[in-house]
Order: C-alpha cells, then sequence, then structure tokens
C-alpha cells in the first residue's frame, strides 16, 4: 500500500474515495440525470429563441438583398431563406439554407444548387452590400465579380461597387471594363517570366494610362481612335455614377 507512512495514508484517502462513490452512485446518477434534464430544456429554450430571432432577421434581410438584386438587373428574384431544425451546437439548431429563383414563374431552389455564374457573381455582391453595413469591415475584396456579366448589368454592378466603396475599401480584380473604369484606383497585374521563374507586377495607373488599359480589355487587340474615344468616354461616365 506503499512505501511510508504518507503513501500509505495517500492510498487510503484514495480508496476512501472509491468506496463512497461506489456507496452513492446510484444518487448521484439521479442527481446528475435530473441536472441534465434541467439543462437540457434550458438549452431547447434558448436554441428557440436564437432561431425565432434568425427567422424575424432573416425575412428582412431576404428583403433588403432582393432589393439590391432587383437593382442589378435580376427584376424578377425571390430570394428566402430556409430554416431546418438540426443538431444542437453552441451556434443553436439551426440548419440554414439560401433559397433563390431568379426567373418569374420558377420555384425557389437552393442557391447551391442552381445559380449560374453570373447570378453568383450578382448575389454575392448583393450579400456583401448589406451585410457591410451591419459589420465593421475595413475591407472588401471581390474577385471575377464580373463572372457572366456583360452591358448594362455592368454599369449597375460597377455602380453598387462605388456605392459600397463610400464607407470602405473595395478591392476588386476585374476584366470588364465598365467596372475597371469605376475604380477611384487602377492597378495594372501583370505576369512576367524571368530567369525561369514567375514574377506579379504591380503598375498604378495614371488617367491616360486607365484609357488605354480601358480601351485594350474592351478590344484585347490594337487600341484604334475610335475605341480610344469610347474608353476615355467610358471613364468619364463613370464619375457620374449614382446611388441606389
Amino acid at each position: 500500500y506503499g512505501g511510508s507512512e504518507e503513501k500509505v495514508l495517500e492510498y487510503l484517502n484514495f480508496v476512501s474515495n472509491v468506496l463512497n462513490d461506489i456507496s452513492v452512485s446510484d444518487e448521484l446518477l439521479s442527481e446528475l440525470e435530473a441536472e441534465c434534464e434541467k439543462l437540457e430544456d434550458e438549452l431547447i429554450l434558448k436554441a428557440k429563441a436564437l432561431s425565432d430571432l434568425r427567422k424575424k432577421t432573416g425575412a428582412d434581410f431576404s428583403k433588403k438583398i432582393c432589393d439590391v438584386l432587383k437593382y442589378l438587373e435580376m427584376p424578377n428574384v425571390v430570394f428566402s431563406i430556409n430554416f431546418n431544425e438540426g443538431i444542437y451546437t453552441v451556434n443553436g439548431c439551426d440548419e440554414v439554407e439560401f433559397y433563390i429563383s431568379a426567373n418569374k414563374g420558377i420555384e425557389a431552389k437552393p442557391l447551391s444548387k442552381i445559380a449560374s455564374g453570373g447570378e453568383l457573381s450578382r448575389i454575392m455582391l448583393a450579400i456583401k452590400s448589406v451585410l457591410s453595413v451591419k459589420y465593421d469591415v475595413d475591407t472588401l475584396i471581390f474577385d471575377e465579380i464580373d463572372t457572366g456579366i456583360s452591358g448594362y448589368a455592368a454599369d449597375k454592378v460597377g455602380t453598387q461597387l462605388k456605392r459600397v466603396s463610400k464607407n470602405r475599401q473595395v478591392i476588386c480584380v476585374t476584366h470588364l471594363a465598365q467596372i475597371a473604369a469605376g475604380g477611384d484606383n487602377h492597378l495594372l497585374i501583370e505576369k512576367n517570366i524571368s530567369g525561369g521563374r514567375t514574377f506579379t507586377k504591380v503598375t498604378p495607373l495614371e488617367r491616360e494610362e486607365r484609357i488605354n488599359e480601358i480601351a485594350r480589355i474592351m478590344s484585347g487587340s490594337e487600341i484604334t481612335e475610335s475605341l480610344y474615344n469610347s474608353a476615355k468616354e467610358l471613364l468619364d461616365r463613370s464619375k457620374n455614377y449614382e446611388d441606389l
């Protein structure tokens, strides 16, 4: 039981505690089960309160998303949030999924399954635009926000980006002239190979350089006088982008 009186007494204390636990195990189990039931009831109540709050907030969030998407040339869009009860975690018991219908008369289905590239671009912009008002985000980054869009829709996306950038920094990677023209600053990103390695070069553009680069984006070939004038007009027009 130990090589010294001190060790023997330590062992006596240990086995006494074990014996006590065995003796009162049924009583202890009942106490723990009662405590567990109490905590489970409390968990369910708090999860339900959180779920109710989410559903209330979700309705307002969905309306704001639809308002932005309609501005971004999706006039018949229906955006909603679907709630299902899942397992209980520190975040509650809700399993949340975004549903959308971009066309009139079509039933809303999970966003992850039906949205096209162009729709996803605008939906992401709408979500970030709405959330940025509530959260203290200093910088928003949009990569390939122009996927699947052109023409009038591209103008609207450029306007929305301009609106968002009034209260925070927006960094946007784009290959679309309308969006590139809307930025306050324009950085040209080029990849070059030197010594068997690839390097990325970033060059800030002045106004004349911006006109030429926008013209190049528009044509991808030789910059003619008419193309140059179109790019200049696009850059000048972008200064008049209006808020929603």
